[in-house]
């Protein structure tokens, strides 16, 4: 099966202005790990994740360091999270996004995205954004063949 007809049709995405705030108001609404961030043409240039709101909150050190206990308390967190929200997606997003095309096989998506550790990956047809696909439904799919 292709990707084309695993994917979600669901668009939910953001441009790289949006603030921190509106996309965690989105990943909340939609209930979502992750949303790509589209140009105004619709081209992928970002993919903005859970993970990566909560690392704009984060000390740059903090992948330096080897014990977590050195990371601040949750009431700094809170005040650099309450900072960061105002702060541009595209500040913080994930520019190397993988991308998978609606042409592309269910085992191949699956592969990659297990490789890649994506849970959501856009999937594009002519560099265009035309839907989102997630590992669990996919490996789901595979498994019930």
């Amino acid at each position: 099966m292709l990707v084309g007809d695993l994917m979600d049709r669901d668009l939910t995405s953001l441009g790289e202005d949006a603030t921190l705030m509106e996309a965690i108001e989105v990943l909340s609404r939609h209930r979502i790990p992750g949303l790509p961030i589209v140009d105004a043409e619709g081209r992928v240039v970002g993919f903005l994740s859970e993970k990566d709101i909560v690392r704009a909150a984060l000390p740059g050190y903090i992948d330096l360091l080897e014990d977590p206990s050195y990371v601040p308390d949750m009431g700094q967190f809170k005040v650099r999270m309450k900072r960061a929200s105002m702060d541009s997606v595209g500040r913080h997003m994930t520019k190397e996004v993988v991308c998978l095309s609606t042409n592309d096989s269910d085992f191949h998506a699956a592969l990659i995205m297990i490789k890649k550790n994506l849970k959501r990956a856009p999937v594009v047809k002519e560099g265009i954004l035309v839907g989102v696909v997630n590992r669990a439904d996919i490996i789901e799919h595979l498994m019930s063949e």
